[in-house]
């Protein structure tokens, strides 16, 4: 009997590990790609000032 409760015991607790982080959700699209977007630009920014820095070509900001 002993047996059978720890094994019922052991078998909630791991559904409960994989079930509770599923039935959490996910973040939106939106905010996935509103971060890309951001992270984007912050890098064409660089590009521009690493150009007006001289350190790139105008060239090479195009590839």
């Amino acid at each position: 009997m002993l047996f059978w409760v720890i094994a019922a015991i052991l078998t909630l607790g791991a559904s409960l590990a994989v079930l509770l982080p599923m039935a959490g959700g996910t973040k939106s699209a939106s905010a996935a790609g509103d971060h890309d977007l951001e992270v984007y630009r912050d890098q064409l920014s660089e590009l521009d000032r690493d150009m007006a820095r001289g350190l790139i070509q105008p060239g090479e900001a195009e590839e």
